[in-house]
């Protein structure tokens, strides 16, 4: 993905244009499903492989290098850890790929001499491996930073830069100049088994904005479409998913990205799909609980919000008729409710909507299971607890811990919270774990207990600091969603993830 910044400005223009520009129009016709993105991990992403495989490229925390290493799916082993890039006085921040028949087409964010998240790197390598083995590497000149496309057969790949691509086929890999006069922020490209590219790109061509489609073979005179679509003169980003499928908006939010596709690598590029946001029938509440957007595998995409911020209300998204269903009230309280800040980087693997209500801001989660029935899941101020997969979420209330998961829903176990720091994360869809004071050590939590039919056993104590002032409070941390960071007075605390090694359940933790 695009590091170019300004999205969230950007896809609040595009809202209000597309709404203005639906009215009186057909909407275009809704797109099949496609390939998911990569998943996001530190410095890199992760890849699933035609063989079921999954391969993980990323930059070395001290930039010095890139690794990949292989899950293999029929053992569940993880293998070696690899080396893919390491060149002296070149550094390396973060990799971004694709994959397609079991080849990857990847591209290492590098600059000479050290690497900065502020500035567009200008030594970025293009890398293409047949298997995800063995890897051949090309410099790409000047500022480089969008993601590759690869071919439906793997053996393609291409690199997009302002006005110009690289490609890589049989022959090896070459560099492309295309007139590209008008063009605005990002750029994204595809290419076929043909090695036929289709170089996307924002333009402004006099008072117009368009998104431009440049297809050609080689060096060829390029075929030329514009597609008037919503935001073509803002910064909004665009990112290939296949050959065949380009997002544009925010490529990591369902709601806010629009889908322009092709049939196949002969027919002309469209508008298939609207962004969620932008689309009919989706309630207005503003200047109160504003609506927010969820999802979760299997499940539909919801919106949640409130005129009141008692009465909140859920609605559904049909991506066959790109409209929103009515409105249904999921949840009446008597006490004043807004958003709690539990936003993560990953998707989870369950609904949850997290809000915090009444004058002590007690948890209200909101989850369903298939869609339909929703349930109110009422916990205490202190923290939720994710699991590092994020497929289950556990709510702490004083008296019961409640596991939330695809397999059982809504699990209660006996044993809640007693003390304002301590932490519970999920043990599998049936337990959990416990980090707590026991009553001691001035509220900074020491002993780990497991979830049992009688309440909490204990499990041994932990090697955490118990600074001489008292522990204030304990969130959810702002840098990893299966982390919280615990504040004492005087800005004392650390960051700490309650994992389970060998078996074994322990802490492991960083003082600030």
């Amino acid at each position: 993905m695009s590091r170019i910044t300004g999205v969230i400005v950007a896809l609040a223009t595009t809202a209000a244009v597309l709404t203005g520009s639906t009215g009186g129009h057909a909407l275009p016709a809704a797109a099949p499903p496609t390939a998911e993105m990569p998943r996001d991990i530190p410095g890199g992403v992760e890849l699933t492989l035609a063989d079921g495989d999954l391969l993980r490229l990323w930059a070395a925390e001290n930039h010095r290098a890139v690794f990949s290493r292989r899950l293999d799916a029929a053992t569940g082993v993880w293998g070696p850890r690899l080396e893919v890039v390491r060149r002296k006085n070149l550094s390396c921040g973060g990799v971004d790929a694709r994959t397609s028949n079991g080849a990857v087409a990847a591209i290492a964010f590098c600059d000479r001499y050290g690497y900065s998240e502020d500035t567009a790197p200008v030594s970025s390598r293009a890398l293409w491996s047949p298997d995800g083995v063995t890897w051949s590497s090309y410099t790409l000149e000047g500022e480089a930073y969008e993601e590759p496309g690869i071919s439906p057969d793997g053996q393609n790949a291409v690199w997009p830069l302002h006005s110009r691509y690289t490609a890589r086929t049989a022959g090896g890999f070459t560099e492309h100049d295309l007139d590209t006069d008008g063009q605005e922020y990002t750029v994204t490209a595809t290419i076929d088994d043909d090695a036929r590219v289709s170089y996307l790109y924002f333009a402004q061509l006099g008072r117009r904005c368009r998104l431009v489609v440049q297809t050609r073979t080689g060096d060829a005179t390029p075929a030329r479409q514009e597609l008037q679509v919503a935001g073509g003169c803002s910064d909004v980003a665009l990112a290939n998913v296949d050959s065949d499928t380009v997002w544009y908006g925010d490529p990591s939010s369902p709601a806010q990205r629009a889908v322009v596709s092709r049939a196949d690598a002969s027919s002309p590029w469209g508008l298939t799909a609207i962004a969620p946001a932008t689309a009919p029938g989706l309630y207005q509440t503003w200047r109160a609980l504003d609506r927010t957007f969820f999802t979760a595998p299997g499940l539909p995409l919801f919106a949640l919000g409130s005129t009141d911020r008692r009465s909140v209300m859920a609605q559904s998204y049909d991506p066959s008729t790109q409209t929103w269903a009515t409105p249904v009230t999921v949840l009446r309280t008597r006490e004043r409710c807004y958003w709690d800040d539990t936003w993560t980087a990953e998707s989870l693997g369950v609904l949850v909507a997290d809000l915090r209500c009444g004058d002590h801001g007690r948890r209200v989660t909101l989850t369903t299971n298939d869609g339909s029935t929703w349930q109110v899941v009422r916990g205490s101020r202190n923290p939720r607890g994710l699991s590092a997969d994020g497929q289950y979420v556990a709510i702490p209330a004083r008296s019961t811990t409640y596991i939330i998961s695809r397999e059982l829903g809504v699990l209660a176990l006996p044993g809640g919270v007693a003390d304002r720091c301590d932490m519970v994360v999920p043990d599998g869809p049936a337990g959990a774990v416990r980090l707590t004071s026991a009553g001691r050590s001035r509220g900074w939590p020491t002993v780990l207990q497991h979830s049992s039919g009688q309440g909490w056993t204990r499990l041994g104590r932990t090697s955490l600091p118990t600074p001489p002032r008292d522990c204030r409070f304990a969130q959810t941390s702002w840098v990893q969603q299966d982390a919280f960071d615990v504040f004492g007075r005087r800005d004392q605390g650390y960051t700490v993830r309650i994992v389970e090694r060998a078996g074994e359940w322990t802490t492991r933790h960083e003082r600030w």
